[in-house]
């Protein structure tokens, strides 16, 4: 897939599971125009590109200021192709998906029912919140004696007023560590439009597998509303950490205020996401994107009984004892790579 390949930040991720399939992410979209039978040229702030929509699986366009044929919105619908469009002032990308697939297990209906029932939807918006937070360092933000009533908690909205205050507390001790004490999250700023950005670029990733392992998007267990695709935004709290890594780590480039500090980001988390880390849950070496697919995966896999408990994987050191009991196995395993 070199051929989609572009130092202007048009950039794709070949899929582990679709062959020659690929993610396509357009900044500043300025103009789609057909070419002949499935290709299309995109004209964008900095060049053209033209792709082949049968060689992709899903767009994100950021920062768009053109307009959308709609003879490529039937492509797409053909081509079953989700479209993500965000800007910087929307509370959240408009999202455009294709007409569900059928499923031989019908997790979806597990998936809904699963959701109804309080005590489950406690147990896996608990289970997001600690991994959120484990990821960060959990000595910064959650004391003990408030983790041990976190762990009794039964209802989601009792999850959720608790996950509030340590998000108060983490991003706080975050904007501190880059100089920026006076900043929020609410706040408008580059380093807040980079940190949407990333949690943008990571929702498309996370939204993509959603929809091949045939759940449904809209139906989330610590987002409740159905307006948006509530599921994503539940997926991406474990692994949320990245895009707030790689923010970090473009302020010590660039600083602050920089007006590159958006594609700098987006730079520094496409590293992130290719790195080769271990993964303690499975056993595996494999790139940081992996994870993201796998947090679908154990979802699914809890939905459908193949598993008893909803365990995420996560990137840690590797451990002695008993392997943990998952019913999945994370692609793009790179463990004999990495031996050898």
């Amino acid at each position: 897939m070199d051929q989609f390949q572009h130092p202007d930040s048009i950039w794709t991720w070949k899929s582990n599971t679709r062959g020659t399939r690929a993610s396509l992410w357009i900044p500043y979209l300025a103009e789609i125009k057909k070419v002949k039978a499935s290709r299309w040229s995109f004209a964008f702030n900095g060049g053209e590109f033209v792709a082949d929509l049968k060689q992709v699986d899903l767009i994100r366009i950021y920062g768009a200021s053109g307009s959308l044929p709609v003879d490529f919105l039937d492509q797409l619908a053909i081509n079953r192709i989700p479209l993500l469009v965000h800007r910087r002032n929307m509370d959240a990308p408009g999202v455009f998906l294709p007409a569900p697939k059928p499923d031989s297990a019908d997790v979806m209906s597990n998936q809904i029912i699963a959701r109804r029932n309080e005590a489950k939807s406690a147990y896996v918006a608990r289970t997001l919140v600690r991994a959120r937070f484990d990821a960060v360092g959990p000595e910064l933000v959650i004391p003990q004696s408030s983790r041990r009533k976190f762990n009794g908690l039964r209802s989601v909205e009792e999850v959720r007023n608790m996950e509030a205050q340590w998000a108060a507390r983490y991003w706080k001790k975050y904007f501190a560590s880059l100089n920026a004490p006076e900043e929020t999250r609410r706040s408008k700023s580059p380093i807040t439009s980079a940190l949407d950005a990333c949690s943008f670029f990571l929702f498309g990733v996370t939204l993509r597998w959603i929809l091949l392992h045939h759940l449904s998007p809209q139906h989330g267990f610590l987002h409740r509303p159905t307006q948006y695709p509530a599921l994503a935004y539940d997926l991406m709290e474990p692994y949320r950490y990245l895009g707030e890594n790689a923010v970090a780590e473009a302020v010590s480039w660039k600083g602050t205020e920089s007006e590159d500090l958006t594609k700098a980001s987006l730079s520094a988390l496409k590293h992130i996401l290719d790195e080769t880390v271990y993964v303690p849950t499975t056993r595996q070496h494999v790139r940081r994107k992996n994870l993201i697919h796998g947090g679908v995966l154990a979802m699914r896999a809890w939905l459908a009984d193949d598993m008893p408990r909803f365990t995420l994987p996560t990137e840690g050191p590797k451990k002695g004892g008993r392997p943990i009991k998952v019913s999945y196995t994370l692609p793009g395993d790179r463990t004999r790579r990495k031996s050898a």
